[in-house]
């Protein structure tokens, strides 16, 4: 199967924002569409019920606009291919034609965004439901949970005004 997140009729402009995930045969012929269980910024319980619902229906390769390393490096272990298509696969046959393309794998979560939330909140810790605990253990979030909590913190530093101009090139438009 192959797996369009998508958000009012064409590819998403970020994974697991997604309003919905349409899934088509390997001849291109639409089967069914679901909501997207983590469309509304979910947390790392709503981002795993996403990945799941795609091994459960047979996802094999996922079409994706941008999508964020941890995710992707999850997609990647769980033996899903991760296909990013170009500016000009704009409508559902070019994507599906893009899916075929092997050049247009992603093939290291390196290749995603960097997940910039996760690590201003400290890894797993924070906010995304996880609490500091042993995601191997009875009590956890299941066999790997938000990813684990062998993520590095994060080491962000201020930089002093007096020693640098700061730039705002870095930002992503809203």
């Amino acid at each position: 199967m192959i797996v369009i997140p998508m958000s009012r009729g064409r590819l998403a402009g970020h994974f697991t924002k997604a309003k919905e995930l349409a899934f088509y045969d390997n001849e291109h012929n639409h089967c069914f569409t679901l909501d997207n269980p983590a469309a509304a910024g979910g947390n790392c319980a709503a981002k795993k019920a996403m990945l799941q619902l795609i091994k459960d229906k047979g996802g094999r390769i996922v079409l994706v606009d941008q999508i964020g390393e941890r995710m992707l490096g999850k997609l990647l272990d769980g033996g899903i291919s991760v296909c990013r298509p170009g500016k000009e696969s704009s409508d559902i046959a070019a994507l599906l034609v893009a899916a075929s393309d092997i050049q247009l794998r992603l093939t290291s979560a390196a290749a995603g965004r960097p997940s910039l939330k996760h690590q201003a909140k400290g890894g797993c810790g924070g906010g995304c439901g996880c609490h500091g605990h042993d995601h191997d253990s009875a009590a956890g979030c299941g066999s790997k949970g938000c990813g684990g909590h062998n993520q590095a913190k994060s080491s962000l530093k201020p930089v002093s005004t007096s020693q640098q101009k700061l730039s705002y090139g870095g930002f992503r438009p809203l």
